[in-house]
């Protein structure tokens, strides 16, 4: 456990505690615990980049937090924000710890990870708050019911600031880290329903300077902007999704350079594609305009989404509309959030 002295954490260097035999570092940043399946294809079975799953809110704000939920042994008032946010952590985190025992390239927490718990400083006031109109076609912010017009509760407003929690604005700079000798995991708490560009920001460049000190290489490769977008239904092949925590990781990594070092380092952001049809699709990810498409494995795509008993379905079907289970095929252009096929666009490479 790192030690908090004035706000900030001071470590001495616990990340070598761990050596790894992999080469550079991919971030994922993923809006909420249970998004990351969204880019598998870049992540699984990956020899030489060491994969830090960077996770920006616990997902508290879902409908799906009522009643009770019983996982690993352990039963979690859903009612109750705090046991919620712990419920969908533990999906997560059990999930990744599932991967880990199919995929060599991935650690398990419990078992081979050191964790530290550190205060980050924060990093001065989200004069606009965000998203912005200007950086997506469409604008579906929650705060405005459904427009771009209305108060904006991020304005003006710390960076970070979770402004759903009742435990007050520091909690946003609380960070979880597990460190492994073959991936990561960095776990904030920015607040469901109200993640802003800035936030997203800060979270990267908290980890990016923070990595020498926590992780075991500090060679850097590339970011996976982790949350499918679809705003206003602009790409009709595919499912419409307008999540605002989403689009603020969308624009966050589309517009901003994250790693601006010389070399390639490559931005990709999951988004609307299809093997059946070029109509109705995001024109950046097709491989003209510099996208791509890569496929889940046909094991470790069965292993996930095989109805009741996958290791996805059993995680998060809980969260699924309509469950039990997610909807699973080969292409997003069938309606299916969590596809076999995974499209992206890419920037800044």
């Amino acid at each position: 456990m790192a030690v908090i002295a004035g706000g900030v954490a001071l470590a001495a260097s616990p990340g070598h505690a761990v050596t790894t035999a992999k080469t550079q570092i991919q971030y994922i940043l993923s809006p909420h615990p249970d998004d990351v399946f969204e880019a598998w294809s870049l992540i699984q079975d990956s020899a030489s980049n060491y994969p830090v799953f960077i996770t920006l809110t616990k997902g508290e704000s879902t409908g799906h937090c009522t009643g009770s939920k019983t996982l690993n042994g352990v039963t979690y008032d859903l009612t109750v924000p705090d046991q919620c946010k712990a419920a969908r952590m533990a999906s997560l985190n059990g999930w990744l710890d599932d991967q880990s025992d199919n995929d060599s390239s991935l650690d398990d927490h419990q078992s081979t990870m050191s964790h530290h718990q550190v205060t980050a400083p924060a990093s001065g006031i989200d004069a606009t708050g965000a998203p912005t109109v200007a950086g997506m076609t469409a604008c579906k912010p929650a705060w405005a019911n459904g427009g771009c017009a209305g108060g904006n509760p991020n304005a003006n407003t710390p960076v970070p600031d979770n402004l759903n929690s009742a435990d007050g604005p520091n909690i946003a700079r609380v960070v979880d880290w597990w460190v492994g000798a073959t991936s990561a995991r960095v776990e904030f708490d920015l607040g469901d329903g109200n993640l802003t560009d800035a936030e997203v920001l800060w979270a990267v460049n908290h980890v990016r300077t923070s990595r020498a000190a926590y992780l075991p290489l500090t060679n850097e490769y590339g970011v996976i902007a982790a949350g499918y977008a679809n705003l206003g239904h602009e790409y009709t092949a595919c499912s419409e999704y307008d999540h605002h925590d989403h689009r603020a990781l969308q624009e966050a990594v589309y517009r901003n350079d994250l790693i601006p070092l010389a070399g390639y380092h490559p931005q990709w952001g999951v988004t609307c594609g299809s093997q059946t049809t070029s109509t109705g699709v995001d024109p950046e990810a097709l491989a003209v305009n510099g996208g791509r498409a890569n496929r889940i494995s046909d094991q470790h795509y069965a292993q996930n989404m095989t109805p009741a008993t996958g290791y996805f379905q059993s995680r998060f079907g809980w969260l699924a509309d309509p469950g039990p289970d997610w909807a699973s095929g080969p292409d997003p252009a069938g309606g299916v959030m969590f596809s076999q096929w995974n499209y992206f666009w890419k920037r800044y490479a």
